[in-house]
């Protein structure tokens, strides 16, 4: 089934307070789609509408935890209240622990779990209905390491494994039954986000992504190329690719190259106290916005999903390859005025 332009489609994106989900909705903003945005913390919520809305965009902020079924319900009844009807849903929700398997405690393992695969999972059921009168399109935000677990991230590795595997089976299903819902797992590399500074860790020090690290903004034209052009799985960046294939084709040789950079490639070798804040139960408040801390290092674009897509669709290529980062700009510049703007109110300055 041919599928609307962004421009066109009422979008569902959690964890949209946010990193990835937040650069998903700026993006879709940009476009002129309209958004229903949920995550927990209602604050950066309302700074995500303000974004999307200034750049043209509509969009309903729907604070809730999604492991709560009466949240999900709510979310879902919200988005239809308002719109009418659901064009696709992006799930980029998440939290993770930073521990070495035998580290982890059970309460967390059930919270990643909770958060990663189960919420998840209630809101693809219960979105379905609305997605099939539309014949609308159902995006995870897996990731690579759905094939590949790697050490510190066990109870991570092990959720996107298995998130990945119910949607396979799903997937064979609505097709079977005609739905018109397509499923696509879209599975990026290591992105510049701020989940990196907020998760738990047992390690000591300041975790950060596998290098090579890119920004949110190409993985989220990605995302939004499979809203458009649904695909069944599209690893996004050479890092995943590269770990796909490394899984694929020599996975003992992936092992022993995990002993040896596992540890101290997800670290930024800064002391942090593993009692530090974090958000696996808790919201931490503020507005985190969509990048984290590794903009001097993180990829804009990526050549090579670029590539892959540019057979497909030619504004997916140019927007994975920067080129549409003007509009992007205009979105980044409305924020920093608002900032300054409520940043001159509390100390009484014009």
């Amino acid at each position: 089934m041919r599928k609307k332009p962004v421009a066109e489609q009422v979008l569902v994106v959690t964890g949209a307070s946010s990193g990835l989900g937040r650069a998903v909705a700026r993006r879709a903003g940009v476009r002129g789609a309209k958004l229903v945005l949920a995550a927990r913390n209602e604050d950066a919520l309302d700074m995500a509408v303000a974004e999307v809305e200034a750049a043209g965009g509509e969009a309903l902020a729907v604070a809730g935890d999604l492991t709560s079924p009466d949240d999900v319900a709510i979310l879902v009844e919200r988005a239809l209240d308002r719109f009418g009807r659901i064009d696709s849903v992006v799930c980029s929700h998440m939290v993770t622990v930073y521990a070495e398997a035998s580290q982890l405690h059970e309460e967390e393992l059930r919270r990643v779990f909770e958060v990663n695969f189960f919420s998840r999972v209630r809101l693809f059921q219960a979105t379905l209905p609305p997605l099939a009168e539309t014949g609308g399109t159902f995006v995870d935000v897996n990731s690579a390491l759905a094939y590949r677990g790697i050490p510190l991230q066990a109870a991570y590795c092990s959720t996107k494994a298995a998130l990945r595997i119910f949607l396979e089976s799903a997937r064979v299903e609505l097709q079977k039954h005609g739905s018109g819902v397509d499923v696509c797992c879209v599975l990026p590399g290591a992105m510049n986000t701020p989940q990196f500074e907020r998760a738990r860790q047992r390690i000591g020090f300041q975790p950060q992504p596998v290098p090579p690290i890119y920004e949110p903004e190409p993985v989220a034209e990605a995302v939004l190329h499979c809203v458009e052009h649904p695909l069944r799985e599209l690893p996004v960046g050479w890092g995943a690719q590269k770990a796909l294939w490394a899984q694929k084709l020599a996975p003992r040789l992936a092992d022993r190259v995990l002993r040896q950079t596992g540890w101290s490639s997800q670290h930024t070798g800064e002391p942090k106290a593993v009692d530090a804040p974090d958000n696996l139960f808790d919201v931490i408040p503020g507005d985190p916005g969509a990048h984290g801390r590794f903009d001097g290092r993180a990829r804009p674009t990526t050549a090579w999903t670029a590539a892959r897509l540019a057979l497909r669709s030619k504004p997916a290529a140019l927007g994975l390859l920067g080129i549409a980062a003007p509009a992007a700009a205009v979105v980044f510049s409305q924020r920093e005025r608002n900032r300054s703007h409520r940043l001159g109110r509390l100390v009484g300055t014009r």
